[in-house]
């Protein structure tokens, strides 16, 4: 303001105006226009520090960072406006004290928080702190809080204040992923290996033994393929709580993978505190349960290794246990074994039989028979079974029930599979380029690869390839398939258009009840062996197997019986209605070469008694 007057009240008025300067005439320009430059400048910074402040209380908010001035000599507590926000806003917020600040402290931190503040005061060294804050009756607020004394006058305190309750949620999360199995609950594999080196160490300081329970479920493939995943992992979590509920309270169980379990036995004096953990582990898991609106009796194998006799270190403890386990269920299944040092051996053994699978077909060791199926009412050759061979340069003809199922633990399965169905597609190829008489090839498809979506298309690309006719094929899978149709009805539905056949082996072994047959996708049933064993010896057995064979074919299924050795089988198989039938009766597993002649032959002969000359094949005891 520019003015004559220079009174003391104009200049009071002046001010209460607005104005931020005030020039009384005569004017002197120069210094005018100077005082006009340093306003300028002034109002300039003046704008650039509210928005700093601002930009700062913004940060501050969102990082949930607050700061508090205390002076001790008048108990006057002075916060910031994000930390009043944090404390709910107190209404005396310009009258605060200390005792108001730590009335919102949670009971159990505050003597704890209190005695940093004041020995900050007293000389001490400042340190942070972690407590929580409650306010309002929400939930506790995690801060982290830095303090320090002003410059050269200790009794004023500063303080820095943040929410870190997320941060915390945070790593909590990250703990509990990190050592808790997300599906079960139990503690996980990374965190059962920390917790084994520790206590390795304490047993090794105090001369201590200690006891490695590891447990494996009996047939939990089958409950993945036969009820589907949801129901294994739902059973997964029955198994869990079950150990848990029977453990003592020193012991530790852990999920490993998959179906597997370990339990550190603490403590043991002798073997039979671990045997006696075991027997209660197979009697708890073996209670019935429901599962999907179906009864289930759970079974499990477990191996026991102590230390430090079988192991001093971890990775040899676990191998000993594991190899005791495999010990059980190769005795037999739901039992314990403890280990013995030849185990390791025969663990070594797999190992090596498992490497030498991987490279079996590159090394075109693998090799195929063929099982006549042969139907008994017109006597002649219906189809063949292809069954793969292993010709190990060392182990010699390897059969599948040997190698099987180590091809589908290692995942070598479905090539394996699929060069069986190409070799087999292109053997009946040049059969009938020789001009022996249509009959059908079955080839076994493992669960495991009939669940891959790009069967069809391998399906498709061999039979156009080879020039098969679909009807030709029929595609063998088990009963644990089709009792997830969820997941496979698709590829049935598929399969089934393109003309191929699909048949149940071994019927009768697994979960399927006559009841079903009508509901499944199927062309053909194949009786398992045990029901042909058991149907001599037991009159109702033969009567079941009768409705069996009288159902599937009312339903447009054809039957194959399996696993026939004597003429007495046979004719109680004619007399029940099936029609076709394979096994040593009529010929054992035959090469290539040998096929040609099956087919040329006339069987009602040994169908009907003539055995003088009937054409029997390899014909066993």
């Amino acid at each position: 303001m520019i003015t004559g007057l220079e009174d003391s009240k104009s200049v009071d008025m002046a001010f209460e105006s607005g104005a931020s300067g005030f020039v009384v005439k005569p004017v002197n320009y120069p210094i005018l226009l100077q005082q006009i430059k340093f306003q300028l400048r002034a109002s300039n910074n003046a704008r650039n520090l509210l928005e700093n402040q601002e930009q700062l209380s913004s940060a501050q908010r969102i990082a949930g960072f607050g700061f508090w001035r205390w002076d001790a000599l008048s108990d006057r507590l002075t916060v910031s406006d994000n930390l009043a926000e944090m404390m709910g806003n107190p209404k005396n917020i310009h009258q605060l004290t200390l005792k108001d600040f730590f009335e919102q402290i949670h009971p159990d931190d505050r003597e704890f928080v209190y005695s940093l503040v004041i020995s900050t005061t007293e000389g001490a060294p400042p340190q942070p702190a972690e407590y929580r804050l409650i306010v309002n009756n929400r939930p506790a607020m995690t801060v982290h809080q830095e303090i320090g004394c002003a410059p050269n006058n200790r009794q004023i305190i500063l303080g820095t204040v943040q929410d870190i309750t997320q941060q915390i949620a945070t790593q909590k999360r990250i703990r509990q992923l990190a050592y808790t199995d997300e599906l079960t609950g139990l503690a996980s594999r990374a965190y059962f290996y920390k917790h084994m080196e520790d206590i390795i160490k304490a047993a090794k300081r105090r001369d201590e033994r200690f006891a490695l329970v590891y447990l494996d479920l009996d047939g939990f493939k089958d409950v993945n393929d036969s009820l589907g995943h949801d129901t294994g992992d739902e059973l997964l979590k029955k198994i869990a709580e079950r150990l848990e509920m029977i453990l003592r309270d020193t012991d530790f169980v852990a999920r490993l993978s998959g179906d597997e379990f370990c339990i550190l036995v603490d403590h043991v004096n002798d073997q039979y505190v671990a045997a006696d953990v075991a027997n209660r582990c197979l009697e708890e898991i073996n209670k019935p349960l429901m599962l999907n609106a179906r009864e289930l009796r759970p079974r499990c194998s477990i191996g026991i290794a102590h230390f430090p006799e079988d192991g001093e270190n971890l990775q040899t403890l676990l191998k000993a246990a594991d190899s005791a386990m495999y010990s059980a269920k190769a005795q037999g299944r739901h039992r314990y074994a403890f280990y013995q040092p030849e185990l390791t051996i025969q663990a070594e053994k797999r190992l090596w039989l498992e490497q030498e699978l991987r490279a079996a077909i590159d090394r075109d060791q693998f090799e195929l028979h063929y099982q006549p199926q042969i139907d008994i009412v017109r006597g002649r050759l219906a189809g063949v079974e292809a069954l793969v061979r292993w010709r190990h340069p060392d182990l010699g003809l390897v059969s599948p029930n040997d190698f099987i199922k180590v091809a589908e633990r290692i995942g070598v399965i479905k090539s394996l599979e699929n060069w069986i169905l190409e070799t087999a597609c292109y053997q009946l190829s040049q059969w009938r380029q020789e001009k022996i008489s249509d009959f059908k090839m079955a080839v076994n498809i493992s669960p495991i690869h009939f669940h891959e979506p790009e069967l069809y298309n391998t399906v498709q690309q061999i039979l156009q390839k080879t020039n098969v006719p679909p009807e030709l094929l029929e595609l063998e899978i088990t009963e644990s398939v089709v009792q997830n149709l969820d997941g496979n009805i698709t590829m049935f539905e598929q399969l089934r258009e393109m003309g191929i056949k699909i048949a149940i082996d071994d019927f009768g072994t697994g979960y399927s009840s006559l009841a079903s047959l009508k509901n499944l996708p199927i062309d053909c049933l194949k009786i398992d062996r045990l029901f042909i064993i058991d149907m001599m010896e037991d009159a109702d057995s033969s009567i079941l197997l009768g409705t069996i064979i009288g159902a599937a074919q009312a339903l447009g299924n054809s039957v194959i019986a399996e696993g026939v050795e004597n003429r007495e089988q046979l004719l109680v198989l004619r007399g029940i209605g099936c029609e076709i039938v394979q096994g040593f009766y009529f010929s054992k597993p035959l090469f290539p070469e040998e096929i040609p002649n099956m087919a040329k032959k006339d069987f009602r002969n040994a169908v009907t008694g003539n055995v003088t000359n009937a054409p029997i094949i390899g014909k066993t005891s």
